[in-house]
């Protein structure tokens, strides 16, 4: 059997196996409950957001968003997302993500896709600013 500079044995073939196979397991453990989960100011966030969202952008026939609908995802990985998405193609690609993140107090918001960088990103950075400070009314 080979052994290394000490004299000990190398582990075979098997013995490797069994140690890559441990080492893939153990990159595949969850992360601890303090970490994985939002605080619920995400959620209380993301839902305030939603219900603005859906009254400012959506219901009136919005000339901005009447082809958009909103998708909120409250249980998405990393945190509460909402998604706006073509009202043709709801299981479409998104074309403007809000993802609340944070297990604090304050959560931190993402703004992204391109909706964001597109004629209305103007106003969807107001809208959000407004809302985030607490404000309630649409533009």
């Amino acid at each position: 059997m080979p052994q290394n500079s000490d004299g000990h044995p190398l582990p075979g073939r098997r013995g490797l196996l069994r140690l890559a196979l441990i080492a893939g397991l153990a990159a595949l453990a969850p992360l601890p409950a303090a970490v994985a989960q939002p605080s619920d100011a995400a959620y209380a966030l993301a839902t305030r957001l939603g219900a603005a969202m859906e009254r400012c952008w959506f219901m009136g026939g919005d000339r901005d968003f009447g082809d958009y609908v909103y998708s909120p995802e409250p249980n998405a990985t990393g945190g509460p997302r909402i998604l706006v998405v073509p009202r043709a193609s709801p299981d479409g690609r998104p074309l403007l993500v809000i993802e609340i993140l944070g297990a604090g107090p304050k959560p931190r918001v993402n703004v992204y896709g391109p909706l964001a960088a597109g004629p209305a990103a103007d106003r969807i950075g107001r809208d959000l600013r407004r809302w985030l400070d607490g404000g309630n009314a649409c533009s």
